[in-house]
């Protein structure tokens, strides 16, 4: 579960920050550790268009091609324009920090890590690693004491295993990763269990893509374990579901057409994705994988969906974010009806100004931050009713 980033020189962002660092984990109680208010289980990003929610997005999900396919490939993919038209000052690095919580394999309790990437252009412009730090926070005794367990600078570093013996090391590959080669060795097992989150974050594009090509409509035969993106091999996850494990996929069909108006009284399953009521299919099937993704992020899940279905899938993410407590979701979304039940705390409100030639300043603020808004909250008005009534989002001058 992510609990906060920090994404500095990329995209939109100058410098902003979402949630808490490990720095905000070892505050003592008082004023300033109070202020800080972490991701959750479920986390709502609103805002108007073209104020940085997308991009957020999209920048996570450049770590995490980072992480598999190397820094330079990963900034043409999934539609990136390339390096250089990524970086909002060619002048200063780029610097990605996330902060988890994370289930020890072992003990089976929280993991608290943050991952820490910095990157610079080379003469040719082309990104390389310059700076790449994992830190580990822990309790011992009364203090909270962080440690690098990954260290490295200009490919130059060091490692710790699991117990505690510090070994140097070095990259030969400027465009990849520390973390996605000790990522992948168990011996390094805070280092694998990172790594493994990260590589368990799903993007989903469901009510974005409209894929038309024989393969990727998931014509081709087989089972497949997960929904791609863009969902358009549910056929081939129904069919794995059903020979994994029948009784299971008849309860899980009969869950979701129960749930879907519109689907009550079919007894084929959808094998489109342009009907709204397919598309909720798909998300309530996505929210019952026996191996759920770790954090899983959607872009305006209820687009299209009319206000009951809208209410359903609201539902569903709330029962999956307390039978998964160390999974997570994050959404945009630009729709009051789904956030109506959310609390204050897991509201996030983007804002741009734009001024005259060019357009910075981009800002992210917690709900559950605004005293307004917690007062209102506090007395029973719902989430929903209060960024109607303009508490959350409006701006002078619009």
């Amino acid at each position: 579960m992510i609990l906060g980033v920090q994404i500095v020189n990329y995209d939109v962002f100058e410098n902003e920050c979402l949630g808490i660092l490990i720095e905000d984990s070892a505050l003592k109680a008082g004023e300033e550790a109070k202020k800080a208010i972490r991701l959750r289980s479920i986390n709502a990003l609103i805002g108007r268009n073209n104020t940085g929610k997308t991009s957020l997005l999209m920048a996570l999900s450049y770590v995490k091609r980072a992480l598999n396919v190397g820094v330079a490939q990963a900034a043409t993919l999934d539609g990136r324009p390339g390096y250089s038209n990524l970086v909002m000052d060619k002048n200063k690095p780029v610097e990605f920090k996330i902060f988890f919580r994370i289930r020890d394999n072992v003990t089976l309790k929280s993991k608290y890590i943050q991952y820490e990437l910095v990157l610079d252009a080379n003469e040719f412009g082309s990104p390389v690693v310059t700076e790449e730090r994992v830190r580990l926070s822990s309790k011992k005794g009364e203090e909270i004491v962080i440690e690098d367990i990954l260290c490295f600078k200009d490919g130059e570093g060091f490692v710790l295993d699991k117990n505690g013996q510090r070994q140097e090391a070095s990259i030969g590959d400027s465009h990849l990763t520390a973390l996605s080669a000790y990522g992948k060795i168990k011996t390094y097992d805070s280092l694998y269990e990172l790594h493994k989150e990260i590589d368990g974050w799903f993007f989903c594009k469901f009510s974005t893509e409209n894929v038309k090509t024989y393969y990727m409509e998931g014509n081709a035969p087989g089972g497949h374990k997960h929904l791609s993106s863009s969902g358009a091999n549910v056929n081939n996850v129904l069919e794995y579901m059903e020979k994994q494990d029948a009784a299971y996929y008849e309860k899980v069909i009969t869950e979701i057409t129960q749930k879907i108006p519109q689907m009550k009284k079919k007894k084929n399953l959808p094998i489109t994705l342009e009907a709204s009521p397919d598309r909720l299919f798909l998300y309530l099937l996505l929210l019952r994988d026996k191996d759920p993704h770790t954090t899983i992020f959607m872009e305006t899940p209820d687009r299209d969906l009319y206000h009951d279905m809208v209410e359903v899938l609201a539902d569903e993410m709330r029962d999956f974010a307390f039978d998964h407590p160390y999974n997570q979701i994050i959404f945009t979304t630009h729709n009051p009806y789904i956030v109506e039940n959310m609390s204050p705390a897991e509201i996030w409100v983007f804002k741009r100004e734009y001024g005259e030639e060019e357009d910075t300043n981009v800002s992210i603020t917690c709900a559950g931050s605004d005293p307004v808004v917690a007062a209102l909250f506090k007395e029973g008005v719902g989430m929903g009713a209060i960024w109607y009534g303009g508490h959350l989002d409006s701006s002078d001058g619009e």
